[in-house]
């Protein structure tokens, strides 16, 4: 009679890690921003009833690479003269961050 083998008890398998998904890229949009990028186009947004324009960003002034926040390299982007149009509507911290979320996707980042 031969000897009964042990076997060891199986381990349970580690849980796999769920993956948590906060935003679903917006393909249409990053196309959209890379095509204008890659042509040099204007970029236009949309926010509070207003049109922005928005240079290529591979035509962004310089200036942008050395801002400090989101507030001056909104502002270096938009150029003077739309920024002061954007402040006029006294814009709260929430309403910059939907406008500078807004350019970001416009721009392909």
């Amino acid at each position: 009679m031969s000897a009964a083998k042990k076997t060891a008890p199986k381990k349970p398998s580690a849980p796999a890690e769920e993956v948590v998904v906060d935003e679903v890229p917006d393909a249409d949009a990053e196309l959209g921003a890379a095509a204008a990028e890659a042509k040099g186009d204007e970029v236009l947004v949309e926010h509070g009833g207003k049109t922005y324009v928005l240079p290529s960003p591979l035509d962004y002034p310089v200036d942008v690479v050395f801002a400090e926040n989101d507030f001056e390299a909104v502002r270096v982007v938009l150029g003077e003269a739309q920024w002061q149009e954007y402040r006029k509507a006294r814009p709260t911290i929430r309403d910059f961050q939907d406008f500078n979320r807004k350019i970001n996707e416009a721009s392909g980042n």
